[in-house]
């Protein structure tokens, strides 16, 4: 059996994932709901009740920019990704369990974020998908895996540099997620500054 045979064409699983991320992107906004605000009769009372929900407003915007980051992680990779295996298949599966969870640990983010670990499960659950996606690309990356299309060395390595920085970042917003809570995750915005200096 050549190494052809056991591998396949990436077409489905970039199509299933990118349902996968459009599905959790979708969801993350039905936890904003007016009924949520209570009876309003004042403009005063309206901008209360959104005061209010501020901290869910929060956590959807954040998740759902840094979903749209892990999607542009994930479109990324596999414009350059010509081939996969089963390693590939499972390693991707693993990150999008990661993906349909950030709904949850948002929510769990929003509503419990005055106790440590409801500010703690966002943070790691956003590492592990970062993790998940570093070890892929770091398998994929492998040459003699032949998954890859004519991507220079050059150009490999600086994505795999990316993908560490983007774990540090996570680590980092780990660290800081008990102290700060959700504005931990601004050490994303720093993330791309630090990746391309190494």
């Amino acid at each position: 059996m050549t190494d052809e045979d056991r591998t396949l064409s990436p077409r489905r699983l970039e199509a299933f994932s990118d349902g996968v991320f459009a599905i959790a992107a979708t969801l993350l906004v039905l936890d904003l709901s007016v009924e949520n605000l209570g009876a309003i009769t004042s403009n005063d009372q309206l901008w209360h009740a959104l005061g209010s929900i501020s901290g869910s407003l929060l956590s959807f915007v954040i998740s759902f920019l840094l979903l749209c980051m892990l999607w542009m992680v994930h479109a990324r990779q596999f414009e350059h990704i010509v081939r996969v295996d089963n390693t590939v298949l499972w390693l991707n599966s693993l990150r999008l369990l990661g993906v349909v969870l950030i709904p949850f640990t948002t929510s769990l983010n929003a509503d419990f974020s005055g106790l440590l670990l409801g500010r703690l499960v966002l943070p790691l659950n956003f590492l592990f998908v970062l993790v998940l996606g570093w070890a892929l690309w770091g398998y994929v990356s492998t040459r003699s895996r032949g998954l890859l299309d004519e991507m220079s060395d050059a150009a490999v390595r600086s994505s795999g540099r990316r993908a560490l920085g983007a774990v540090i970042a996570g680590l980092v917003v780990v660290l800081l997620a008990p102290f700060i809570g959700s504005w931990a995750f601004l050490a994303f915005a720093v993330s791309p500054l630090t990746s391309r200096r190494s």
